[in-house]
């Protein structure tokens, strides 16, 4: 590898030897100059017109940049001052507009939109509050009739219990005392005041009796078991046409009270009494 080196650095020097000498022999055997005054002279002159016309073209360019520069300044302060001047003139038109119509000044008509705004607020505010006022006094109203039911549940339930109550209740004193407590609770209740007319008679307070059952039937005039009641203080009293009256009165309403009319003992003194058998034979045969 360091002989080829070798090698070729010698051609190298023997070829550049050898181009020296060509050259050197070329300068040895010129006769004359290659190049006279005359057109050395010519070509100064080119250069110098070169860079004459350079020179010219780059200040030329440079006035031309300077221009352009200035141009568009110019046309920049031109426009904001057109644009200067018709925000002036509209503000100008705009302010006599103004006027015209009866708002003097940009405060007025500040003044007048808010007065404007206030109004209508002011109204939506009084809308408002009276449709407040309004649910106010819906929720009140559903908020009493809430308790209202509450209670009346509250109470049902309680009538409910004595009722039971009074079922189970084998005596006919504890039945009236427990008929009162719902009297107490409802004092128009029909059926209490007819069971407790029922107890009374059992205890033989006819009179008493018969006050209960006519306070239930000016409660309810039409109600069966209260006229089959009366029928049966009637007929205690000796009262038979009035007993057979109402009789009659609670079998159109209640027919059922047939299977019963012959086993009370009320009405024992109703048995011979043709208007009694005759009532009995039409609602036996309806059976």
């Amino acid at each position: 590898m360091r002989w080829i080196l070798c090698w070729f650095i010698m051609a190298t020097l023997l070829s550049s030897s050898e181009h020296n000498a060509t050259i050197d022999q070329k300068i040895a055997s010129l006769q004359k100059p290659l190049y006279n005054p005359f057109v050395e002279n010519y070509i100064l002159n080119e250069l110098k017109t070169l860079r004459d016309e350079n020179r010219d073209l780059k200040n030329e360019l440079y006035d031309r940049l300077a221009k352009k520069e200035v141009d568009i300044s110019n046309s920049a302060i031109n426009y904001a001052t057109s644009t200067i001047n018709n925000m002036f003139y509209i503000i100008a038109v705009a302010s006599t507009f103004l006027v015209l119509i009866g708002w003097g000044s940009i405060k007025d008509m500040n003044e007048k939109i808010s007065t404007i705004v206030d109004e209508r607020v002011s109204t939506v505010i009084a809308k408002y509050e009276v449709r407040m006022h309004t649910i106010e006094k819906d929720l009140e109203k559903r908020s009493a009739q809430v308790l209202q039911n509450q209670k009346d549940i509250e109470r049902t339930n309680t009538i409910h219990s004595l009722w039971m109550r009074a079922s189970q209740e084998n005596t006919s004193s504890g039945k009236i005392e427990i008929y009162d407590e719902i009297l107490s609770l409802r004092d128009n209740d029909t059926e209490a005041l007819t069971y407790k007319a029922q107890a009374t008679l059992e205890l033989g307070e006819i009179n008493w009796a018969l006050n209960l059952v006519n306070q239930a039937l000016a409660i309810d005039p039409n109600y069966p078991n209260a006229l089959y009641q009366r029928a049966k203080v009637y007929s205690v009293l000796g009262l038979k046409e009035s007993a057979i009256e109402d009789l009659e009165k609670a079998l159109d309403i209640n027919d059922h009270y047939i299977d019963e009319i012959e086993n009370q003992e009320e009405f024992l003194a109703l048995h011979e009494t043709l208007k009694f058998k005759t009532l009995i034979n039409k609602y036996t045969t309806k059976s």
